[in-house]
């Protein structure tokens, strides 16, 4: 049991070592994917992991035992977790909900913001708009999309690289860029020890548009690189701090350099290895989740049973049970 709570941690500390060298040497849409469902996979069975942590903190109060029918030292017995671990457990699992909350109420303010610049901006779902306003184009997800870019970047750019500039973007919208990203930036919020997965995936994403831009003109990736590369130089910052930046995917950021380089270098391959290696990865860190529950529930109801039934039941069951017990206790 104890190794089993510990796996999300370690799997935590290695997806985020790992992260970067995935983002850079793997085919970037593959990278995205198996980044993203790692950290959110990674992210559950942490959050897991913590919440078996409460609930042996909450079993070993001899009130709690009472009530349940089972003896709390037994219980200590059988579970060996130092009483301070799991108050830092518990400490951290306190901690990444509020940081949820946070990135929840920030995302949705984000989202809002961007919503009205949308209704303000118009222009047809999935459309383009050109508005005044620095040097800039990036993808906005709200109301169906909408692709926004600068009239001094339209005019900077050759019709070529215009062109695959607004492939990228539109690229960003079709695959759905922005989930991906949330969805790592929540498993961050839960774990912090992910947190490094969060520039990673936002590169290989960008690298994803790139290659998807690069294929809707006919495979040209240096066309595509010499419109990234524009981009980048000509990008300036946009007046103030939008409300709604956080949702914006932008096809000028992240490293443009390393982006150009790897447009420049060989296609990338089809990315089976990597899907492999995810999956594999994925079904540890569920396994592992499982088999921390499973024997929680056997050791708790072992205990129960004086230490005769060595079998235990299935963790549905248990929980069925103790609270059953519980009710009958509080309810005459």
């Amino acid at each position: 049991m104890l190794y089993a709570l510990q796996a999300p941690l370690v799997a935590s500390v290695l997806l985020a070592l790992a992260a970067p060298l995935v983002a850079r040497r793997c085919p970037p849409q593959a990278a995205t994917l198996v980044l993203a469902a790692c950290a959110v996979g990674s992210a559950v069975t942490t959050s897991l992991a913590l919440v078996l942590h409460l609930f042996v903190l909450v079993a070993r109060v001899h009130a709690v035992a009472s009530l349940l029918g089972y003896d709390a030292g037994r219980f200590a017995h059988h579970v060996p977790v130092p009483a301070a671990a799991s108050l830092a457990a518990v400490g951290l699992l306190a901690a990444g909900l509020v940081r949820a909350l946070v990135l929840w109420r920030r995302r949705a303010r984000a989202l809002r913001a961007a919503d009205e610049l949308c209704s303000r901006l118009g222009g047809a779902v999935g459309g383009v708009v050109v508005v005044d306003d620095g040097a800039e184009a990036f993808a906005l997800p709200s109301r169906g999309g909408r692709v926004v870019v600068s009239r001094a970047l339209m005019d900077a750019l050759p019709v070529q690289e215009r062109a695959a500039l607004l492939a990228h973007e539109r690229a960003h919208l079709r695959d759905h860029h922005d989930l991906l990203r949330a969805a790592t930036a929540w498993s961050a919020a839960l774990d912090p020890l992910l947190v490094g997965l969060l520039p990673a995936v936002r590169y290989a994403s960008e690298r994803w548009a790139d290659e998807s831009a690069a294929a809707s003109l006919g495979g040209d990736r240096p066309l595509v690189a010499r419109a990234v590369a524009r981009a980048g130089l000509l990008r300036t910052a946009l007046s103030g701090r939008p409300g709604w930046r956080s949702v914006a995917l932008a096809g000028g950021e992240g490293d443009v350099v390393q982006r150009v380089r790897a447009l420049l270098a060989g296609r990338p391959g089809s990315g089976r290895p990597l899907a492999v290696a995810g999956a594999l990865c994925l079904a540890l860190l569920l396994a592992a989740g499982g088999h921390a529950v499973e024997d929680t529930a056997e050791v708790l109801q072992h205990v129960r049973s004086g230490g005769h039934d060595r079998a235990g039941l299935a963790s549905v069951h248990l929980l069925h049970e103790a609270g059953q017990r519980a009710l009958e206790r509080l309810v005459p």
